[in-house]
């Protein structure tokens, strides 16, 4: 069987479907492909070495914006390549890998395409309209739409000829092996504590790209207040860095004062993420817009109590008052900072009340496993004929 991946970026590939690429490659029958640009959006080293001789990258340029000449040029690349190839299914990821796959479509092969988030259904204004027409185009010419979340999945569902799928798996999982507090003891937490300069302080962690529709804004003005309010009393770890795309939302003044704060600590992106959330007293990720977060995934599986927003993505794996909190996101940007802080006062003030969030979210891991979206992968694949 011949299989093509199509996804945006190498680093898109590296933190999603590396471990599904690794466990199709184990197996001679299959010959897979992946087509990416190549560059990583979260550069972080690559988690595997593949060095198999049924496994092959093929590097083109694929935008990350709808501009029409670029999408024909990466379509006429995709279709050179698919026909190269003749693979048994085309499985494409994001709309921004899906839509020059479809553009050129060969009927002679299998499209399938795994939305991270559906556009149509998480934007306003003109960029709600072209994600309605792009991703409904992408719809009409695709044999299988999967899905990561029950919001998109309502959504499609309602139009009875799609062919709509949502994965039983939560999202892709993470590699709850990895992200486990067992790996972590106390004399190991406070070596890296004490490196750090946090005595004693309430650990906030934020993990992502900078972006401001990832929340990253709220997250650095809710701490402004909030350190102002109790000096020295909390730290916040930043683990990611800057889009060149999106813009983060603070202006020059509150990035200077971001940079220059004693308490704030930017890591950048890195590999180590279980470690800075194995100190980490909560996670806060006011994202307005997620496919299916694996940080929050991968913070629940290390027991951190949760804060986002109640959206699309995040509400899918974060119960209210169970393993961590929702915001509610029609409040304007005052009043959410404000519930910010008092959600991050409730878990400062109440260990009782965070280590039963903590344990809530311990409880659920063995559902966030990677291994499951593998197996789900595995089983799709073998029923094509």
């Amino acid at each position: 069987m011949k299989i093509v991946f199509v996804i945006t970026e190498l680093g898109s590939f590296n933190n999603f479907l590396s471990e599904l690429a690794l466990e199709l490659i184990k197996d001679s029958n299959i010959e897979l492909h992946i087509i990416c640009s190549n560059y990583k959006v979260i550069d972080i080293p690559d988690k595997n070495n593949f060095n198999y001789s049924n496994f092959y990258l093929h590097f083109l340029d694929i935008p990350r914006s709808v501009n029409i000449l670029t999408q024909l040029k990466a379509a006429y690349f995709i279709r050179k390549i698919l026909d190269k190839v003749k693979p048994d299914i085309v499985h494409s990821h994001f709309t921004t890998g899906t839509f020059p796959t479809i553009l050129l479509k060969n009927n002679s092969y299998i499209y399938w395409a795994t939305f991270h988030g559906l556009g149509l259904n998480s934007s306003e204004g003109f960029r709600r309209l072209l994600f309605s027409v792009v991703e409904n185009l992408c719809f009409l010419r695709l044999n299988r739409i999967f899905l990561v979340n029950n919001e998109d999945f309502l959504l499609l569902n309602s139009k009875k000829r799609l062919p709509a799928h949502k994965y039983n798996c939560k999202g892709f999982g993470c590699d709850i092996d990895k992200f486990s507090k067992n790996n972590f003891s106390i004399r190991m937490r406070e070596n890296l504590k004490n490196s750090l300069n946090v005595n004693l302080q309430f650990v906030i962690c934020f993990t992502g790209r900078f972006v401001e529709f990832k929340g990253f804004s709220l997250v650095i003005k809710s701490f402004f207040y909030l350190s102002e309010k109790y000096p020295k009393k909390f730290k916040l770890i930043l683990l990611g860095g800057k889009d060149s795309i999106h813009s983060c939302g603070l202006n020059e003044f509150e990035q200077k004062k971001m940079d220059s704060h004693q308490d704030i600590i930017n890591i950048g992106y890195t590999s180590e993420v279980p470690k800075y959330l194995a100190i980490s007293d909560a996670l806060l990720f006011p994202s307005k817009k997620e496919g299916l977060p694996t940080c929050v995934l991968e913070s629940l599986s290390m027991g951190v109590p949760v804060i986002t927003m109640d959206s699309r993505g995040n509400n899918d794996l974060v119960k209210d008052g169970y393993n961590g909190f929702l915001i509610n996101p029609s409040l304007d940007i005052n009043e959410t900072i404000l519930s910010i802080i008092s959600l991050i006062e409730k878990l400062y003030y109440n260990s009782v009340l965070k280590t039963r969030l903590s344990n809530n979210a311990i409880k659920d891991r063995e559902n966030f496993s990677r291994n499951k979206f593998i197996d789900e992968h595995k089983l799709l694949y073998s029923q094509v004929s």
